[in-house]
């Protein structure tokens, strides 16, 4: 038994918010363009990572680290956080560029769901039509109604049946981060969305015909 007097102090279990501190550090730079083929690698390594409401930071390990444990300063980016980072954003609101996140840097970004929605001419993104002829892949679908909605990329232009898409996405504290099969290209509660000024995957290599010496005949 305890003798009387003794005072106990047990080990403090470690916490979820915790995990922001001992794992994430800040490390970005400006950078001068972003590929579609750059931002899918990047969102790969976010892929079977976990999912935090507002969060931003995630390793590369393939599981959650911080399982149920929501909305508590745990590992992993929300929708709209992986799409802000995924797309190279600027921090300051309806600024133009383009600047690198590390994945394990802990930032949201400026931008929810109500503005990949219905994006203002300021920001640097933009609302596009979504037949399968008009977006490609890493463009966006954005719902947002009320205080809720969601944020998804386009993870590849092939498509699994006629009425889905692959989609990468972090899709909620239980499903973390994921490519799924997903409808949203038909739900009318989403928008497409495309990041401004891509630079094309040939990029700085691109070789195009030139038009100079063509002949058209009658």
């Amino acid at each position: 038994g305890l003798m009387s007097g003794t005072v106990v102090v047990a080990e403090a279990l470690p916490s979820s918010a915790s995990w922001v501190s001992a794992n994430c550090s800040n490390s970005n730079s400006e950078v001068s363009f972003l590929r579609r083929s750059d931002a899918r690698a990047y969102a790969d390594v976010a892929v079977n990572e976990g999912y935090e409401w507002g969060g931003g930071c995630w390793n590369n390990n393939n599981r959650d680290d911080t399982p149920g444990m929501p909305d508590s300063n745990g590992e992993g980016p929300d929708c709209s956080g992986l799409t802000f980072k995924t797309w190279d954003l600027e921090l300051t609101f309806g600024a133009s560029g383009f600047h690198f996140w590390a994945a394990k840097q802990n930032i949201h970004g400026p931008y929810g769901s109500a503005a990949f929605h219905s994006p203002s001419s300021s920001d640097p993104f933009f609302t596009i039509a979504k037949g399968r002829t008009t977006t490609l892949y890493m463009d966006g679908f954005a719902y947002h109604s009320g205080g809720g909605g969601h944020v998804s990329m386009l993870y590849t232009s092939v498509n699994p049946t006629a009425g889905t898409d692959w989609i990468i996405e972090a899709l909620g504290d239980y499903y973390g981060v994921g490519v799924n099969q997903e409808n949203y290209r038909y739900d009318s509660r989403y928008t497409g969305v495309r990041r401004e000024n891509w630079s094309p995957d040939c990029f700085p290599n691109c070789t195009y015909a030139s038009s100079l010496n063509t002949v058209v005949m009658p």
